[in-house]
């Protein structure tokens, strides 16, 4: 068992040497970028994604693009905030350098402890361990409170504590346990008690980090220690300076070993390596002390510094070469291997050699320094061919170890299968030489007939022996090649139909299905050597592919185009974008190569030389891409509940404050909402909704970046309440105040139309009552004149007693007729009186000829009904002298009064009935007889007659009588009767009912 662990001892004490090399991608950030403070000393990233900084000056949280600030004036005891703790519900525990603990719970602080017993105290570090935060300072006193309890009397001191304790850790066996100065402790019931170690012997434990598989790492001073299982089973020397110091060390997911020095910077050192990478001198942070590591959601590793800020190391999947880390040049032409592994670059300035991470300059004895573009390099076995854009006469041989560089000043070059080499040039020309140096025995071969400016910028031989060339006016394809007698000859094709094909063609390539890509200024085309078929690619998905100037496919035969504005990588009809957004070092690719041996992608850009892990690459998983509301604000509210949101009408103006928590790249998110069914995308992150109107908005919040899906859309209700005056109470008062001014004005017309109508009514009636007194005033003539003859008759019969009676009689009758001559309506009664005085005066005169009766047949209260004056006299008169008196037969003459219900205007109604009836010749015989009587004289009986019906009609103005009177001979029902049966009919606007005592 010692042998082995022997052993195992000695091969980890290995010696680690450190090298300066590539910088991976990083966003810097600074209080001028909204940063409490450029001095950090805690971060962590919450439950949510966002990223909190405690700093010299504040708390920060972070989402990506915008930071928010909590100080003293928002609750903290102090500004200085030197670590961040997260609890169950997503709550977060300040400790304060100077005063105590806070606790941020839903946007509000309070302070959970701020002194014990009267003394405030420091809290340096915290660690929260079943139930309890543990806070500290090095080399004082600990402070425990009970996380269930929230209260100040629920912490107590821990004062006994004769160990020097650097930090309180949790080891991957779940128990708490100290860094001290002599080494590991458990820390149980607040006693300390050394933990041994296998294969370890007593260390200044300063630092510590958990890994994936189950072990952890203690960084002392100048190594680091990998444990398991209580047993030390790897060393790492750190042999940076003497006695340097491990203050921080952290393993990342990938097994990457991350760790600073005091006022030194960091360093990495990757999984599988030995090689210790300082990236703190490539971040000019070599005399910087770092205060902290953490790997976010992402993959993203970020470091917090003392002074400097917040650096975040995104896809790591990349790593940058620059002229800071050894580039001649940072324009990048062109990139290959020799058959040893080293990249060979060739850049504006120069060749660089990339050998173990390390960048080599190819210098040796030159004519002049290498100024020009380096476009084409061959290598050979030991042999590298470059050509060189400069003076077309100018070669040279430089040795670098057992490589021999041969350098020409072509603008392209190519050595075929046949072993030939073909030069192109710059005026639509080729050379082909079986040796690499040109002679003037080498013809040139134009590529027209005529000679013309128009560069080579590639050559390519496919797998056909096809030789294809890449010009400035488009693609040549040469076949059938051979030499006869020293000269070259071939069939020549060009493609001046293929708006791609026949413009600027930069790069070709042929992939492992045997099909030959071309990367041109208007984009990209591939030619199938099977079937001849050419496809363009100009627009795939949305993305732009015009300016293409380099092509490279991988492994999985996926397609890798470099353009002016970017890398895309095609799959099919996938596609994805990087650009210097998402870590290369400019959008500007000039060349690409693929290392298959590694797996690695090296793109040349405008600003240095790019590696992509195209493993890591393709397991880079951005993250979920939800929408998180920072903040909403309307008029003078702020609101942070956003869930059925209410505004009231005059806050229909609305902020909206949203974030995407992606830190990789957060500048290629792009926006897209949809408000009620209207759909937008922006570039903002934020909503500006100007004077929306009133009603129920259902919003839809969603982003993407140019190489995902749009995610998860975040759904959002809220109204806008209307104004008043836009309210269906303002409508339906305003409709009420509407119908009220209509129902007055038309009452107030229709008062104006009916008082003007009773008016005129009144002015009829007045008229009609005139004109019914005239009427009544002519009936006393008429009877007058027929009761004069009749007491000029009883004279002339010497029958002077009854003379004297009837003109006695004839008085009474008379006054009763002037009583009643200005009165429209007189009571039945007096018109029952009237009857029975004329009646009798009749009778006087024509003694037993006739006898007469008055009826009441409904028991009519005649002293409480008024009829209208004088409308019965005349139809008894009628029928007395036309009916009875004409028959020689003893008549006899009924007056009857009656109530009975009638039909008017389909209106039921009461109505006054009299009939007068009699005994008489009847109707027909009457009417005959009239005829022949009363030719060219007037009949004052039916001149009466007339004049009640006149007078009926004048008086019902306000109803329609059909017809009033009715006259029916007897004769037609029965024949064995005789007579005539007059029928008055009065509805109750010509009766009316008075109050009898």
């Amino acid at each position: 068992m010692l042998l082995t662990f022997i052993k195992v001892f000695v091969l980890i004490l290995f010696s680690l040497t450190y090298i300066y090399s590539q910088t991976p991608p990083y966003y810097h950030y600074t209080s001028s970028n909204g940063l409490a403070s450029s001095t950090v000393f805690h971060m962590i990233q919450d439950k949510a994604g966002y990223i909190w900084f405690g700093t010299l000056n504040g708390l920060s949280r972070f989402d990506g693009t915008r930071f928010i600030t909590y100080r003293t004036k928002d609750g903290l005891n102090s500004n200085s905030i030197t670590q961040i703790l997260e609890g169950e519900d997503n709550q977060l525990y300040l400790s304060n350098f100077e005063r105590g603990i806070n606790l941020l719970s839903n946007g509000k602080i309070e302070n959970l402890i701020e002194n014990i017993d009267g003394k405030y105290h420091t809290a340096s570090y915290m660690i929260d361990y079943k139930q309890k935060i543990y806070a500290y300072a090095p080399l004082l006193s600990f402070i425990v409170l009970d996380k269930n309890k929230f209260k100040k009397d629920s912490a107590y001191i821990i004062t006994s504590n004769p160990i020097l304790v650097n930090k309180l850790v949790v080891l991957p066996e779940g128990n708490l346990a100290a860094l001290t100065h002599t080494g590991l402790y458990d820390f149980i019931d607040d006693q300390f008690f050394k933990i041994s170690i296998k294969g370890l012997n007593d260390i200044n434990a300063t630092s510590y980090a958990k890994d994936n598989d189950g072990s952890y790492l203690l960084g002392s001073i100048g190594a680091i220690y990998r444990i398991k299982d209580n047993t030390l089973v790897e060393k790492y020397n750190i042999e940076l300076s003497k006695d340097i110091k491990i203050e921080n060390v952290f393993s990342d997911s990938k097994g990457n070993i991350w760790f600073s020095t005091p006022g030194k910077g960091f360093y990495v050192i990757y999984k599988g390596s030995d090689e210790i990478i300082n990236l703190g001198t490539k971040l000019k942070l070599d005399i910087t002390h770092i205060t902290n590591f953490l790997e976010d959601s992402e993959g993203n590793i970020w470091i917090t510094t003392f002074g400097k800020g917040v650096y975040c190391l995104n896809n790591l999947y990349l790593k940058n070469y620059t002229e800071y880390d050894g580039l001649i040049n940072n324009n990048i032409n062109t990139i290959t291997k020799d058959n040893s592994g080293r990249i060979i670059i060739g850049t504006f300035k120069g060749i660089n050699i990339l050998e173990k991470n390390s960048l080599h300059k190819l210098s040796g004895k030159l004519d002049k320094e290498l100024i020009g573009d380096i476009n084409s390099i061959i290598v050979d076995k030991n042999n590298v061919y470059v050509a060189w854009s400069t003076n077309p006469l100018y070669s040279t041989r430089i040795k670098y170890k057992e490589l021999q560089f041969n350098i020409t000043g072509k603008r392209s070059l190519l050595k075929l299968s046949s072993g030939d080499f073909v030069y192109g040039g710059w005026g639509n020309d080729i050379r082909i030489s079986k040796n690499f140096e040109l002679t003037s025995q080498n013809p040139v071969y134009y590529l027209s007939d005529q000679m013309q400016s128009n560069r080579i910028y590639n050559l390519k031989e496919d797998s056909k022996k096809n030789l294809w060339i890449a010009s400035a006016l488009g693609l040549i394809k040469l076949t059938n090649l051979y030499e006869k007698d020293s000269a070259w000859s071939w069939d020549k094709t060009l493609y001046s139909d293929n708006q791609i094909l026949n413009s600027r063609i930069n790069y070709i390539h042929e992939d492992s299905k045997n099909i030959v890509w071309f990367a041109g200024s208007k984009g990209v085309a591939s030619y199938d050597l099977k079937s001849e078929r050419i496809d363009n690619y100009i627009n795939v998905n949305g993305f732009d592919l015009s300016s293409a100037t380099s092509i490279s496919s991988d492994s999985k035969n996926r397609i890798w185009i470099g353009t002016l504005s970017g890398l895309y990588f095609m799959e099919g009809n996938n596609i994805k974008y990087l650009n210097s957004k998402t870590g290369l070092p400019a959008d500007e690719i000039l060349s690409l190569f693929y290392d298959k041996d590694e797996d690695y992608l090296y793109i040349g850009t405008s600003n240095g030389l790019s590696i992509m892990d195209i493993k890591l690459f393709d397991s880079y998983v951005y993250p979920e891409l939800n929408i998180k509301i920072n903040n909403i604000k309307s008029g003078d509210s702020v609101y942070t509940d956003y869930n059925n949101l209410i505004f009231e009408p005059n806050q229909n103006n609305i902020y909206m404050d949203f974030s995407v928590l992606l830190y990789s790249a957060p500048d290629i998110i792009k926006y897209r909402y949809k408000l009620n069914n209207q759909l937008l995308e922006t570039n903002h992150n934020f909503l500006n909704l100007i004077s929306l109107q009133k009603g129920k908005y259902e919003l839809e919040i969603a982003a993407k970046t140019h190489n995902t899906e749009w995610g998860k859309p975040l759904l959002m209700k809220f109204e806008v309440l209307p104004h008043f005056y836009e309210t269906f109470l303002f409508y339906a008062v305003m409709l009420f105040l509407f119908i009220v001014l209509i129902i007055s004005f038309a009452a107030r017309r229709i008062k104006f139309n009916s008082k003007k109508n009773n008016e005129q009514i009144e002015l009829n009636e007045r008229i009609n009552q005139l004109k019914h007194q005239a009427l009544s005033s002519m009936m006393n003539p008429h009877f007058t004149f027929n009761a004069l003859n009749s007491v000029q008759y009883l004279i002339n019969s010497k029958r002077n007693e009854e003379a004297n009676n009837y003109i006695a009689m004839m008085a009474k009758l008379i006054r009763k007729h002037l009583d009643t001559a200005g009165s429209g309506f007189i009571l039945l009664s007096e018109e029952i009186t009237r009857l029975k005085l004329y009646l009798n005066l009749e009778k006087l005169r024509f003694q037993d000829r006739f006898s007469y009766e008055i009826i009441n047949e409904t028991n009519i209260d005649a002293s409480s009904v008024m009829i209208p004056n004088m409308i019965i006299q005349p139809f008894v008169e009628n029928s007395l002298w036309h009916g009875i008196l004409d028959s020689g037969d003893e008549g006899l003459l009924s007056v009857s009064f009656s109530f009975e219900n009638v039909d008017i205007d389909s209106v039921l109604c009461r109505a006054l009935i009299i009939k007068v009836t009699d005994n008489g010749i009847g109707i027909k015989t009457a009417k005959k007889q009239k005829e022949e009587e009363s030719k060219g004289k007037e009949d004052h009986i039916s001149k009466g007659i007339q004049i009640v019906e006149e007078r009926l009609r004048l008086l019902s103005t306000k109803m329609h009588i059909p017809q009033p009177i009715m006259f029916e001979d007897l004769s037609s029902h029965d024949n064995n009767s005789q007579g005539t049966e007059v029928i008055i009919s009065l509805p109750p606007t010509l009766y009316r009912i008075i109050n009898s005592r």
